[in-house]
């Protein structure tokens, strides 16, 4: 059977809104709360529409051998999974689906079990699901048909456009998390180096660098601690939540640079004591990381203030979109982002 261009077009959006029914209902029942799944805002998941279209035009010249169908729809709705699924963590960072905790996995994007569960979706597409979707297409108007196909492809061009901008600004977020986190990992690098080094026995020193350690600690602590707010909606928890992790990241960044100070100017007094020339340079030398560094701390705190919440907003509702999602590339700051998202707000 031979489809105009509308009915091909029907088709894929009837299996990206069914695959979003499947996929919404599975993960929510996982996460146990409603998961509005996907990579798009509406209620479309492409790559079922795309696997689907593959699937059936594939299998139209196989379609009175079961095994066929099963076959070839496997394989062809598995490289269509392994070659986007690649794209996309290409071109966003992100890996919107994983499989690299299953067995007989392929760099994450495929894996055996799903691959059997295509072929298995083929043959229940192509003998079950399509007749009567078939014939439901197939009697609509030609006029109607060009009509809604071409409002449907509008709508999910907007909504691709918007989708694909919000997963490049994920991105961006992540890239500019990581490098924060780089500086201060470089600084910490930096002030150990300092202290295995150089001798720094003031006392005034170590007794200000142990309340700022003190403080300092339970800043860390406190970040990683996530508040249980069950009386407010998914947005207000979500908003509070940004609000209190970036107030307390600031306190980080002002603690660190008190620790920063204190470093310089012990160091500024050993230059004013009587060390030899080898060691002044050596000193002089940390002087100058330090402060470098130090500016890059004021810069990371300008950054952190200039980002609004909606942006944040945005990028963790993307990966509440997508509970299975990983970032292999910005690790750690994915997680910082998906730690914001507690599992115990309700959804509003």
């Amino acid at each position: 059977m031979l489809y105009s261009q509308a009915q091909w077009l029907l088709f894929f959006f009837l299996y990206c809104f069914l695959g979003w029914i499947w996929e919404s209902l599975y993960v929510s029942a996982l996460q146990r709360r409603w998961i509005n799944r996907g990579f798009l805002y509406g209620p479309l998941i492409p790559i079922y529409g795309f696997g689907a279209i593959t699937v059936l035009w594939i299998t139209l010249p196989v379609r009175n051998s079961i095994a066929l169908i099963f076959l070839f729809g496997m394989i062809g709705a598995t490289i269509l999974e392994y070659f986007t699924g690649a794209a996309m963590e290409r071109l966003f960072h992100v890996r919107y689906w994983d499989y690299s905790n299953n067995r007989f996995n392929l760099n994450g994007h495929i894996c055996l079990f799903c691959s059997l569960g295509w072929g298995t979706f083929s043959i229940l597409m192509v003998k079950v699901l399509h007749l009567p979707f078939e014939n439901i297409i197939l009697k609509i108007p030609a006029n109607i048909a060009s009509f809604t196909s071409t409002v449907l492809v509008a709508a999910f061009a907007v909504d691709t456009t918007r989708s694909v901008q919000s997963a490049l600004d994920l991105r961006e977020l992540l890239k500019e998390l990581s490098e924060h986190s780089a500086v201060l990992s470089s600084l910490e690098d930096k002030l150990e180096n300092v202290s295995e080094n150089i001798a720094l026995n003031s006392v005034k020193f170590h007794e200000h660098l142990h309340e700022i350690e003190t403080e300092l600690t339970e800043t860390r602590e406190l970040l990683a601690l996530k508040t249980a707010l069950l009386n407010q909606s998914y947005k207000t928890a979500l908003l509070n939540k940004l609000k209190e992790h970036r107030t307390r990241k600031s306190h980080l960044l002002i603690l660190l640079e008190s620790k920063t100070d204190a470093y310089i100017t012990e160091l500024q007094t050993l230059l004013q004591s009587d060390v030899p020339s080898a060691e002044r340079t050596g000193l002089s030398s940390h002087v100058a990381d330090l402060n470098e560094l130090k500016q890059k701390l004021k810069y990371i705190d300008i950054k952190l203030k200039a980002r609004k919440d909606k942006e944040y907003q945005k990028a963790v509702n993307i990966i509440h979109r997508n509970p299975s999602a990983v970032s292999p590339k910005f690790k750690e700051s994915f997680y910082e982002l998906k730690a914001l998202f507690d599992s115990q707000y309700k959804d509003e």
